[in-house]
């Protein structure tokens, strides 16, 4: 994961050890004792703001004994009741019970003049939601679903814990400069056993999980598939630009959550393979009953589509043996539950299918009624868009002469019956992957 982005340069003249990538507010949004140049119990020198929440404010600190740049998080002065309070120290227990590299690491924890505070490294980066706004291209598959890995490996640890983080979005995704993920802000985060706590409404409605909007006060609906759906909602709006639904208030988000049907995210990113669908709306399925069992499950199906992005989506076989190409047709469909296996008898309807049907991958018997593997061959290598898909020809009866003139023309593989349907889709998948790789 090599991709980076512009850096973007800090705003004070005084931070010039401060990390390139980060955005330093030049403003002060919390004034005496953590205002900027103040020193925090002797070792945390406050350089500026980073960030800002309706609980606290993360703060860029020097500790000045360590030599080394941290992110402070104090709760806002208004905000300095018991119970936020208590939540605050909770945030900060959570974390220390939590050692991963996917989720951001505590120091240390203290009060200075009245206002709890707690320390944290400072992630040298971007969180998700700047990084989906600056990043040069659209969609890019493998380096979205490398994010999306580290994003799952931290959550799982989170669940290992016995917690549900309960607000997974992307502004609560890290990115260091090589784009290795941490999960940050554990504020609303909550236990969970065996039967599951009782809801309380917290969250971000755009990512919020059907059962915790609608349950409110509810006995055993905080367990980890809330963070599963809210974790779904992150890779849909990644691979597709778009959350899974929208609306005009919070309000309306909540009410489509529960009850609109998502679109598969193909329909939104053409270039985006069909085995993406079933992993993000099963992710994304309202009854938490009905969906991916645990994070790891939804990271498994994750990679496992990702191992199929180089599969056909169409094949075309064209066999007049009606047994082996029911033969094949079954295996084909076996291997490649997400490709459209389009077979027929003879030739001239070959040729039709490749006139009328995006073909990603052509199987074709050497002889025929009508055309056919040699003229159909040239006729696939006679169009642009089918100059580069595999083509296989069979034979039951050709030899050296008919290879070397497929071979001329642009057939990849000649096979004599009876062949061995394993080494046929073997084959295939071979070739779709030097033929993107290239």
């Amino acid at each position: 994961m090599s991709q980076k982005l512009s850096p973007i340069a800090p705003s004070a003249a005084d931070t010039q050890s401060l990390p390139q990538q980060l955005t330093v507010s030049s403003h002060q949004p919390l004034a005496g004792s953590f205002a900027h140049g103040s020193l925090i119990d002797g070792t945390y020198r406050i350089l500026g703001d980073v960030g800002q929440g309706a609980m606290g404010v993360v703060l860029l600190a020097r500790d000045e004994q360590l030599e080394r740049n941290v992110a402070l998080k104090v709760i806002r002065p208004e905000r300095l009741r018991p119970g936020f309070a208590d939540r605050f120290r909770q945030e900060a227990k959570v974390m220390a019970r939590l050692n991963h590299r996917n989720i951001v690491a505590i120091h240390a924890f203290g009060e200075h003049d009245g206002l709890p505070y707690f320390v944290m490294e400072l992630v040298d980066g971007y969180t998700l939601t700047q990084w989906l706004g600056k990043r040069y291209h659209g969609v890019e598959l493998e380096l979205d679903v490398a994010i999306l890995n580290e994003v799952c490996l931290g959550v799982s640890a989170i669940h290992a814990a016995g917690t549900v983080h309960r607000d997974i979005k992307p502004s609560n995704i890290l990115l260091d400069r090589d784009l290795h993920a941490r999960i940050a802000d554990f504020g609303i985060s909550t236990s969970y056993g065996e039967a599951g706590g009782r809801t309380v409404f917290a969250g971000t409605p755009a990512y919020m999980a059907p059962e915790i909007a609608f349950s409110e006060g509810q006995v055993g609906l905080i367990t980890p598939s809330a963070d599963v759906y809210s974790l779904a909602c992150v890779a849909y709006q990644m691979l597709t630009g778009r959350l899974p639904v929208d609306g005009q208030s919070d309000i309306e988000l909540l009410a489509k959550h529960a009850v609109e049907e998502v679109a598969p995210p193909s329909q939104l990113n053409s270039t985006l393979p069909p085995a993406f669908d079933r992993v993000l709306l099963r992710g994304l399925a309202k009854n938490p009953h009905e969906r991916t069992e645990s994070v790891e499950a939804f990271r498994a199906a994750l990679l496992d589509a990702m191992s199929r992005i180089y599969e056909p989506r169409r094949i075309l076989v064209a066999e007049d043996d009606p047994d082996f190409r029911d033969a094949l047709e079954v295996k084909l469909r076996m291997e490649f539950p997400d490709a459209d296996v389009v077979c027929v008898g003879d030739g001239n309807s070959a040729l039709v299918a490749i006139d009328d049907l995006e073909i990603s991958a052509a199987i074709l018997d050497l002889q025929m009624p009508g055309l056919g593997g040699i003229p159909l061959t040239a006729a696939l290598r006679a169009r642009d868009d089918l100059a580069k898909i595999p083509v296989f020809v069979l034979t039951a009866a050709g030899g050296p002469n008919e290879w070397r003139l497929l071979h001329h023309i642009g057939a990849d593989k000649f096979l004599v019956k009876p062949v061995d349907l394993d080494d046929v889709v073997s084959m295939l998948r071979r070739m779709l992957r030097e033929r993107a790789a290239s």
